[in-house]
């Protein structure tokens, strides 16, 4: 039976062997059916992003990209253009400028691949954008954007500082210290009902996001700072409450210091160099003088022009007179201090603090402030004035005699406010610091003060 065993696979192998041997032509033609040569959209990539900075744009639908369990559209040849001029103008040409063209193109992205929906999780959330390895950026959702509102484009760049900061901190550790801020209190499954923006901020979060995990959160940090600007991050610090509004400035300071110590880079500039480009081509209303006031952003203004910002800037004649009346002093007492204090987007109150070297009292006065069809501003006494003290001392007849002048200009005008312009190659540090109050009566008189934001 072995023997037989034996013959047998032999017989077997001699055949296997002997038919390899023979040749067979198989008439099959292996043909390409990708018909894809280049046009006028991709000269247009290697022009502007491949030949400068190195970086290759993938639109065209590549199912390894993404998440192979998903189903995701590809994006529109017509939306390419728009996206990556977006990218350009916001993104890299605001960090060369601030940065230099080194820095831009050697921790650029050398690869952004482009998705026309959405990238849906199973708990609900959608991806705009995710980064990879360092060197890569993925954005999605490309079908429905925009680029002619402001607001799109803003919150496409939301996406794209965002994930560009995962890349830096892959090149560039987090320090340490910046998850102590608010250990214990991320959250994996942010998505949750309980998680809304209040919560978040209430423990020191921008975003709820931003509980998911700490790269999120530093990422979001930044990202905020630059697009959404530093007012809108003060103002969620602030509306937080004190316990959180330490853990946003501390956050803030340890961001700002990363980027200075590991790029060298200063985060005001980067946002004064992103608004002055969203408003010059995007034509963004978000980072107006105006919608600071009306959306209570400012804490007050330092009216009092005998400061040493008052000397350093350029004072119309007009407030001059006004101001000089009341700073030189008030009826015989030294005048201290004069704040122009927003209590809200529609109420302020004038305090000017006066008396000698031992004693204070205060003068004051409540102001309506109204908001015009043509965004220019009402500042008005109030009809109803407080019932306090100072309110009386704002009454007496020889502190009037210097304030009533300013009163009365102020009620008899309408304003246009402005910040006072910064350039980041001349005046950076005094981006946000000024708001101009423009006469629209008499073009050469303006209300010029130092900006203070509410702080604990």
């Amino acid at each position: 039976m072995k023997k037989l065993y034996s013959l047998c696979l032999g017989i077997a192998l001699f055949s296997m062997l002997n038919s390899c041997n023979k040749e067979e032509k198989l008439d099959v033609k292996i043909e390409n059916y990708d018909t894809f040569t280049s046009g006028p959209l991709d000269d247009w990539i290697y022009k502007n992003l491949t030949q400068p900075y190195n970086i290759e744009v993938i639109y065209r639908y590549q199912r390894n990209m993404h998440d192979i369990n998903k189903n995701i559209a590809p994006t529109q040849e017509d939306k390419v253009i728009p996206q990556m001029e977006v990218v350009m103008k916001a993104f890299l040409d605001v960090y060369a400028a601030v940065g230099g063209e080194m820095f831009i193109k050697t921790f650029t992205p050398k690869q952004f691949v482009l998705f026309g929906s959405g990238d849906y999780d199973p708990d609900g959330s959608v991806k705009g954008g995710t980064a990879d390895g360092g060197r890569r950026i993925t954005l999605y959702g490309l079908n429905g954007f925009d680029n002619t509102n402001a607001n799109a484009v803003q919150g496409n760049l939301q996406v794209v500082h965002h994930e560009f900061t995962h890349i830096l901190n892959q090149n560039r550790l987090i320090p340490p210290d910046y998850e102590q801020v608010c250990k214990g209190d991320y959250l994996a499954d942010w998505t949750s009902s309980k998680n809304t923006t209040a919560v978040a901020r209430g423990l020191g979060f921008i975003t709820p996001y931003s509980r998911k995990a700490v790269g999120e959160d530093f990422a979001e940090v930044l990202s905020h700072l630059i697009v959404a600007g530093q007012l809108f991050y003060d103002n969620a610090a602030y509306t937080a409450g004190k316990d959180a509004y330490a853990k946003f400035k501390l956050k803030e300071s340890i961001v700002r210091d990363y980027m200075t110590q590991y790029y060298n880079i200063d985060v005001t500039q980067l946002q004064l160099e992103f608004q002055r480009i969203m408003e010059s081509i995007y034509k963004s209303t978000n980072y107006t003088a105006g919608l600071a006031i009306s959306n209570n952003y400012l804490g007050s203004l330092d009216w009092d022009i005998r400061n040493a910002w008052g000397i350093e800037n350029t004072i119309s004649e007009k407030q001059k007179v006004l101001f000089t009346n009341i700073l030189d002093e008030l009826g015989g007492w030294t005048t201290k201090t004069m704040t122009f204090q927003f209590v809200s987007a529609t109420k302020a109150i004038l305090n000017i603090t006066f008396g000698d070297k031992d004693r204070t009292w205060t003068a004051s006065y409540d102001f309506d402030i109204v908001k015009n069809p043509d965004n220019s501003f009402k500042i008005s006494k109030s009809a109803t004035q407080g019932t306090e003290g100072n309110y009386g001392n704002g009454a007496l007849d020889w502190v009037l005699k210097d304030t009533q002048p300013l009163i009365d200009y102020l009620g008899s005008t309408t304003f246009t406010m402005n910040w006072k312009n910064a350039e980041i190659n001349k005046n950076p540090n005094d981006y946000l610091q000024y708001l101009i109050m423009k006469d629209n009566k008499d073009p050469n008189a303006t209300i010029f003060g130092k900006v203070n934001l509410r702080k604990y």
